[in-house]
């Protein structure tokens, strides 16, 4: 399956299993190094990567063949998502340090 027609899959049923196991298969090494990036390796990075998938499958809906290239849509995703996980952690341990 090619990773537009996972992409238009996930749009249609975001649980969508086997589409969204192809749009990881397209891009794993990037997405996994982006996670490790962000949250090194080990179980936080598992769940992190886990919040990953399921925010690429959820924004499936927006992804528009004609102006985005699929690689760019799941990589920009990720990217995103990674900086919120690592945006609330910072905040849940400010807040804790403080209270």
């Amino acid at each position: 399956m090619k990773t537009e027609r996972a992409l238009a899959r996930l749009a249609l049923n975001h649980l969508d299993e086997v589409a969204l196991a192809e749009v990881y298969r397209s891009a794993k090494e990037k997405i996994d190094g982006i996670v490790t990036q962000w949250f090194g390796k080990g179980t936080i990075a598992t769940d992190a990567l886990s919040r990953v998938l399921v925010r690429i499958a959820k924004n499936a809906v927006h992804f528009c063949p004609q102006f985005h290239k699929p690689e760019d849509f799941i990589l920009g995703h990720a990217i995103q998502e990674c900086q919120r996980l690592y945006s609330e952690a910072n905040t849940r341990i400010a807040l804790a340090h403080f209270n």
